[in-house]
């Protein structure tokens, strides 16, 4: 299932030198499965080498040049997530500067490989027909929706993350600049926003029907006020949606 490369004739002299030798009590080892368990490998003792710390991320380096296609991806974010375990003991090796960098890197192509626009156009149909199906008021969606919130609230957000954020919205308004709106672009952007939250905006026009005003309706189903109101204005608009659909 490896490429038959030097990498991998180092990668499995690594692996018989440590199966075959003892050391000392003292020596700080960590478990490695010869077939990685994303690739199929098992649990079973000969696919299974102590290694040290080191020759832990060293044969995870090697993967990276091992493999190829989707595999490649698993290894590459393999040895990403190696590089930043948190140090669990003595022995835990710290990469130097160069390969930190050169393991981002892999990762960062590895991810950006494996989103093609056909997986990203999926992805987002899948999100889109999640968003209008799923059950809003369920426990389950809630504490999703509430962990994300407080993540988001709890996330410090650096600089260049604030300038490449800057960065993208003058980059989308620029291409948008002298562009007509068109009322068959207008009525799609409020499409897309009907689909995405229609089930909501059922519940809140029912219970503005029951005689809740907008923040009683907002605090009941924890969302915002904007949202109600908006959802109430085009209430119409909704309803149309909700039937042709």
């Amino acid at each position: 299932m490896y490429l038959q490369n030097k990498y991998t004739r180092w990668y499995y002299n690594i692996i018989q030198r440590a199966q075959s030798r003892i050391l000392s009590a003292d020596v700080y080892t960590e478990k490695h499965h010869v077939i990685p368990s994303s690739l199929g490998g098992s649990n079973s003792t000969s696919n299974i080498a102590s290694l040290t710390s080191r020759e832990h991320f060293v044969c995870h380096l090697l993967l990276t040049k091992m493999t190829k296609g989707n595999d490649l991806f698993k290894m590459k974010h393999a040895v990403s997530m190696l590089m930043n375990a948190k140090n669990i003991g003595k022995g835990r090796y710290v990469p130097s500067s160069r390969l930190y960098e050169y393991v981002k890197k892999c990762h960062l192509e590895a991810i950006n490989e494996s989103w093609t626009e056909e997986k990203r156009q999926k992805h987002s149909k899948k999100l889109i027909s999640y968003n209008a199906l799923v059950d809003k008021t369920s426990p389950e969606y809630v504490s999703r929706i509430t962990k994300i919130k407080q993540y988001q609230k709890s996330k410090i957000w650096t600089e260049k993350a604030i300038q490449t954020r800057l960065d993208n919205c003058l980059k989308n308004a620029a291409a948008r600049k002298g562009q007509p709106w068109t009322d068959k672009k207008r009525q799609s952007i409020l499409n897309t926003y009907l689909q995405k939250n229609l089930n909501i905006a059922i519940e809140i026009i029912a219970l503005h029907d029951c005689g809740l005003n907008n923040l009683q309706i907002s605090k009941q189903l924890n969302v915002s006020w904007e949202k109600v109101k908006y959802s109430l204005q085009h209430r119409e608009d909704f309803e149309t949606y909700r039937l042709s659909h």
